[in-house]
């Protein structure tokens, strides 16, 4: 039989009665500021919602939460070399992020079913009288494996040419990035060491393949990319890093700096209706992230490579589908001057990638 305990010494109940009165003492002057600054609070008590929003607030605010994320965070650190769920962590300040790591052991049927889904895209846009040019970005994991310290699944290498092959087998059409940028990573930095994203050269990288295999995109209006400033890089993958810097210095030592580009046509070959703004482009990149923070000046390079203007749809966390769906939504579906979509693809979302709630498709069919 396990040990129970018949009794308890006096001092415990005391101690217990002391810290619920402390944490009285603390949390009744919450209460009441939090309950005066809400409008309505009558209301919000009577269904119950005053009482949750009190409880987010209080957590956030609590005095011992930082100090109990920050001794969990370096106990984890200490003992499994572990950040929070989200971060990978590498050798030499390198940081993955998990998406990479975690392939589903049906992600080739995932593979087909976003590739479908592409194609049931490029369909339509053939309807509209518009090409779809699809440019799948490689994972930073395949092209800088050598920094990983966790091992990764075998079939990581494949999932770029796997998807490749399903896209071929659809007849989509792409722009593979993937061999160029292997070739290219040990002669500039592709990829930010501790951020998820590429760096501006690996944009202007592909900026320069997608112009070489679409010559037919390539214009006359001479744009011209220039460093015009430095600025420190908040790199998105130190948000899960949450123990202390004592623990690796070096992850914290280095401070990625991002190099700022502007582009601009040159003067010269501006014509009376583009300094009026009554030019007309034919080019439309849709895009995530990589495409949406300027940081990184993918659509600036791209100019620049085509020697052409475009127009942009591009949105940051939502994964590459919500921004074509915002596209396939917008007056631009049937503007026939825009005969040219180029669609900047991540690879690694497709790991993950799930059918949006309402896509295209759906809001096609509501307006019939």
């Amino acid at each position: 039989m396990f040990p129970t305990m018949k009794s308890a010494h006096k001092a415990n109940g005391i101690l217990f009665c002391l810290m619920l009165a402390a944490m009285l003492i603390y949390s009744i002057p919450k209460v009441v500021q939090f309950a005066g600054e809400q409008p309505n609070a009558a209301e919000l008590f009577a269904d119950g919602k005053l009482l949750r929003k009190f409880e987010t607030a209080y957590d956030r605010q609590f005095f011992l939460r930082e100090p109990s994320i920050q001794m969990w965070a370096n106990l984890q650190y200490a003992l499994f070399r572990e950040g929070a769920s989200g971060v990978v962590i590498g050798s030499d300040g390198w940081l993955y992020t998990n998406q990479e790591y975690l392939i589903p052991n049906n992600y080739r049927s995932n593979l087909r079913s976003q590739a479908a889904r592409i194609a049931a895209i490029e369909a339509e846009l053939k309807k509209h009288n518009k090409q779809l040019i699809l440019a799948p970005l490689p994972m930073k994991l395949d092209i800088y494996p050598e920094h990983a310290t966790r091992p990764w699944d075998p079939r990581m290498p494949k999932v770029y040419e796997d998807f490749l092959a399903e896209l071929a087998a659809h007849q989509v059409e792409t722009v593979p990035l993937r061999a160029l940028f292997l070739e290219q990573k040990d002669q500039t930095p592709l990829f930010f060491k501790k951020d998820t994203h590429w760096t501006p050269e690996g944009a202007r990288l592909a900026a320069r393949q997608i112009a070489l295999a679409h010559p037919e995109l390539v214009g006359s209006t001479a744009f011209q990319s220039r460093m015009v400033s430095e600025k420190p890089l908040k790199s998105d993958l130190m948000n899960f890093i949450q123990f202390g810097a004592w623990l690796d210095p070096e992850l914290f030592a280095e401070s990625s700096v991002v190099p700022v580009y502007e582009t601009l046509a040159d003067d010269a070959e501006r014509s009376a209706d583009d300094l009026f703004g009554d030019q007309s482009q034919s080019i439309m990149l849709v895009g995530t992230s990589y495409t949406k923070i300027e940081d990184w000046n993918f659509a600036g390079f791209l100019r620049e490579a085509l020697q052409n203007d475009l127009l942009t749809i591009a949105v940051e966390g939502r994964g590459p589908f919500h921004a074509m769906d915002e596209f396939m939504n917008s007056e631009y579906l049937t503007n026939t001057e825009i005969t040219q979509v180029i669609w900047e693809f991540p690879v690694r979302t497709v790991l993950a990638q799930r059918p949006n709630s309402k896509s295209w498709q759906t809001a096609l069919n509501d307006q019939l």
